[in-house]
């Protein structure tokens, strides 16, 4: 009878994944933000081949390298084969299978790591919730890049715990070797990983070949490289043009960025504690069971996310779900505290695993800050990008919440419920905010957003775009959108792109005018204007926009806002 009940267990479990594996697949269709849009023209410019650092002065383009298989494999194969059999398909599209897959193999990976550790009942949640968990969109990115790299650094880590091996020590180098090409900040990560190789060899907690063996994959893998950048750019070209990789960007000094993100760190931490203060408070006066103490946590979490969406109810995007999981990251060390026992109540939650289990999600948790601190030091953005990282943490979190003495499974279910939320029914709009799978949206026909579900506003955008590009802008051509990445132009064309980057912010820096006087062999030859922009009078007004419509002065064609000006 138990058997056939675990049996019948593990069956629900399979069709319960393959449901949300298909769905996910399904509602990938849906929507399309501006950053995606931006990074994946991004990694287009260095697969026409943009010399990286000198046609390019996009920090985020060396993730250029890790997209160019993906990349050459749809150019040269796929898209004439989607092509003659009719297949509605574009580049946008098949970029998010790619994504899909590859994070569903780390998942399945991440569930074998587990599966023969100390936390097997936490296995299958983890995994659940790794691959739901949307990390800004279901895309290839920075982001998405370097959670995969880090991910596999924490499922490397889990095996070398178990098996004291050297050859994880190894696959750790090239995993963070990922997550450097994608996010070049996270050199940060890649000297700490060293640190901790170099200090478990010298603990005698594993063999010095770990250390030795990171630090070869790491010198490889940054040898070829370099070699690669000499060979297309020059390094002598290269350290020419550092000087102009400055961000007119930011608004503020990068202090003064740390500053605010730090104080708002401090802000969680107070929320997060606030009912374990309750809690040991009470246990101090009365004592607690550590039912109360699940009843309290778990209601206290639900209702902080109640609140959270509460505030914009309008506007729910996946950076809601990161404050609740900043929440989480601070109560990590509250359940990894040794569990305190009294002869007439039991107060706490955690059980008193062995050592080695402690130390593999200290380690974890370690990982976990260190990657949110990189990423503090090189955002634009607020807290939430940051938080994205507290992802391991939580993994580590639920790894705990499944074990049968810790028993914090109904917490386990709400985050699994709010991944399946926001991996199923959430769809980040042009800007990252909300709209859902339900609402009506029109497929496109035609480009490289084929197959891809846009809302009515959104689709007319890129119909017109489409409409003007074609035949008249070839692939000898160089082209400018004048608002970086709010327009499908980049993606939907073959020209060059006629830009430092296309994250340039026209409206507001002059740095696109140093880059025509470097480089006037890489000047637009068009410039596609959106005319509705919110940022076009800004644009007229700025020093940049000026001198591009004193170059721009033919109109070859327009549509609605759009307009397409020539030299």
């Amino acid at each position: 009878m138990f058997e056939k009940d675990n049996k019948n267990h593990i069956v629900f479990k399979i069709i319960f994944a393959l449901i949300i594996l298909v769905w996910s697949f399904g509602v990938a269709r849906y929507g399309y933000p501006v950053d995606e849009n931006g990074l994946l023209t991004i990694y287009k410019g260095v697969f026409q081949g943009q010399r990286m650092f000198i046609d390019s002065w996009e920090s985020l383009q060396t993730g250029g390298l890790l997209a160019y298989p993906l990349l050459a494999l749809y150019y040269y194969v796929l898209s004439p084969l989607f092509a003659s059999a009719s297949i509605n398909v574009g580049l946008v599209l098949y970029m998010r299978y790619c994504y899909l897959t590859v994070r569903a193999l780390v998942a399945i990976y991440l569930f074998i790591a587990i599966k023969n550790s100390k936390y097997e009942s936490g296995a299958y949640p983890a995994a659940l919730f790794y691959f739901m968990f949307v990390i800004g969109w279901k895309d290839f990115s920075y982001k998405s890049y370097c959670d995969i790299a880090i991910m596999l650094i924490v499922c490397f880590m889990f095996r070398f715990y178990q098996e004291r091996k050297a050859v994880y020590a190894a696959l750790t180098g090239v995993a963070v070797c990922i997550a450097v090409l994608a996010y070049p900040t996270m050199i940060i990560m890649a000297v700490l990983l060293g640190i901790f190789w170099l200090c478990i060899a010298v603990k005698d907690e594993g063999p010095w070949a770990c250390f030795i063996s990171y630090l070869a994959v790491c010198f490889i893998i940054g040898i070829a490289v370099v070699s690669y950048l000499q060979f297309t750019s020059g390094w002598g070209n290269i350290i020419a043009e550092l000087v102009n990789f400055g961000d007119q960007d930011y608004d503020d000094p990068i202090y003064i960025r740390l500053g605010k993100l730090l104080a708002s760190y401090g802000a969680f931490a107070v929320v997060a504690y606030f009912p374990i203060l309750v809690i040991n408070l009470i246990g101090k006066l009365n004592g607690i069971a550590e039912e109360t103490e699940r009843f309290i946590l778990t209601l206290y979490f639900i209702i902080v996310m109640g609140g959270i969406f509460a505030l914009r109810i309008e506007s729910i995007s996946d950076s809601r779900f990161v404050y609740g999981m900043l929440i989480l990251f601070f109560w990590f060390p509250y359940f990894m505290r040794d569990k305190e026992e009294h002869a007439y109540i039991k107060i706490g939650s955690y059980s008193n695993i062995d050592k080695e289990g402690k130390n593999v999600l200290w380690v974890v948790f370690g990982i976990s800050i260190a990657a949110q601190l990189i990423w503090s030091l090189s955002t634009n953005q607020g807290i939430s990008v940051p938080g994205y990282m507290t992802l391991y943490t939580v993994i580590a979190l639920i790894l705990l919440f499944a074990d049968e003495d810790v028993d914090y499974k109904g917490m386990n279910v709400v985050l699994i419920l709010l991944a399946m939320f926001f991996n199923g029914i959430w769809v980040s709009d042009s800007n990252g905010g909300f709209c859902n799978v339900f609402e009506p949206m029109i497929y496109t026909a035609e480009g490289e957003l084929k197959g891809v579900a846009l809302p009515l506003d959104e689709y007319e955008m890129n119909e017109a775009v489409l409409g003007l590009l074609d035949g008249n802008v070839t692939a000898d051509d160089k082209l400018l959108v004048a608002f970086g990445a709010n327009s499908t132009g980049y993606i939907n064309s073959e020209a060059t792109q006629g830009t430092y980057s296309v994250y340039a912010r026209t409206q507001v820096n002059t740095k696109l005018m140093d880059y025509y006087e470097l480089h006037p062999e890489n000047m637009a030859d068009y410039m596609l204007l959106d005319k509705g922009h919110v940022k076009y009078e800004r644009f007229l007004e700025n020093e940049t926009g000026k001198y591009l419509l004193s170059i721009y002065t033919n109109e070859v064609a327009s549509d609605g806002n759009f307009v397409l000006l020539s030299r």
